[in-house]
C-alpha cells in the first residue's frame, strides 16, 4: 500500500510538473512572434535607436532563413534545434540588453562622432605645429584599426565587455594625442619664456 501510495503521489507530482515545463518551452513559429513583437515594442516606446532593430531584424532574418534550411532537408533534427534555440537565446538577450541600455547609449559615443572630434583634435594639432604628419598618420592609423575592431564587434551585437574595450582604446588613444599636444604647448611655452 505505501509503495501504490508513494508511486501515486510521484505520478501527480509530474502531471503537475509537466503542464509547467511545457508551457515554458515554446515552438520555434512562437520564439520567431514573440522575438519579433519584442523588437517592435522597443522601437515604439524609443528603447531601441532604428539602426538598433535594422540590425536585431538582420540576425532575425538570419535565424528564419536557417532554421528554414535546416527544415528543407527532412525537417528539424534535434541538434538543429537545439541550435536554433541557442541561438534564439542569444538573440533574446540581445534584444533585452539593447532595449535597457539606455544609460550607456545616452554616453557612450559613437565611432563616427569620436572620428570627427579626433580628426578636428590632430588637424588642429598639424596647423599650430604641435604635431607633424608621421605623428598623425600613426594616430590616425590607431583609430582606424579601433573603428575596424568596432566594426567586427558589431557583426554580432555590441556586447557591454566589447564597448567597454572600445572605450579602453579610444581612452589610450585620445591620451597620447592629448599628451603629445601637451607636450608640444609646454615646448613652446618654454621657448617663449
Amino acid at each position: 500500500m505505501k509503495k501504490f501510495l508513494a508511486m501515486a503521489v510521484a505520478a501527480s507530482a509530474l502531471a503537475v510538473a509537466a503542464p509547467a515545463s511545457a508551457q515554458s518551452w515554446q515552438s520555434i513559429n512562437q520564439r520567431q512572434a514573440n522575438l519579433d513583437a519584442r523588437i517592435d515594442a522597443g522601437v515604439r516606446n524609443g528603447s531601441l535607436t532604428r539602426g538598433e532593430a535594422v540590425r536585431l531584424r538582420g540576425e532575425f532574418n538570419d535565424l528564419a532563413r536557417l532554421e528554414a534550411h535546416y527544415r528543407s532537408s527532412y525537417g528539424l533534427s534535434d541538434s538543429e534545434r537545439r541550435d536554433l534555440d541557442n541561438r534564439f537565446d542569444r538573440l533574446s538577450s540581445q534584444i533585452r540588453y539593447e532595449r535597457n541600455d539606455r544609460q550607456d547609449r545616452d554616453n557612450w559615443q559613437p565611432i563616427n562622432q569620436r572620428q570627427r572630434q579626433l580628426d578636428n583634435r590632430i588637424d588642429r594639432g598639424i596647423r599650430n605645429g604641435a604635431l607633424n604628419r608621421r605623428e598623425a598618420y600613426r594616430l590616425r592609423a590607431e583609430f582606424s584599426e579601433i573603428a575596424a575592431l568596432e566594426s567586427r564587434y558589431r557583426r554580432n551585437g555590441l556586447s557591454f565587455e566589447e564597448r567597454r574595450d572600445l572605450d579602453r582604446r579610444f581612452d589610450r588613444l585620445d591620451a597620447r594625442l592629448e599628451a603629445s599636444l601637451t607636450d608640444w604647448d609646454r615646448r613652446n611655452r618654454r621657448g617663449r619664456g
